[in-house]
């Protein structure tokens, strides 16, 4: 991957994992030596679950795909 790789993680203000996702992600991008952004995105509200694609707390995409094959698929946006 090059440094223009990109990672997001997407959260529910609440969420408990956040801190652990944030954690392992960071480790992760040290691990295998891959230079990239990361940024964490709080979903407040319904309307930014759609605009954001999320579905669930915590999710992590990569240079915009989901890290979780199973959820590349599905189209069920929204906080709860």
């Amino acid at each position: 991957m090059s440094a223009k790789t990109r990672v997001e993680i997407l959260v529910a203000p609440s969420c408990a994992s956040r801190q652990q996702t944030e954690e392992l992600v960071a480790k992760l991008l040290v691990q295998t030596s891959v230079r990239a952004s990361v940024k964490t995105i709080v979903v407040e509200d319904a309307e930014q679950a759609v605009a954001n694609r999320f579905l669930g707390s915590p999710s992590v995409r990569v240079n915009g795909i989901d890290v979780e094959p199973k959820a590349r698929d599905r189209i069920e946006y929204g906080i709860g």
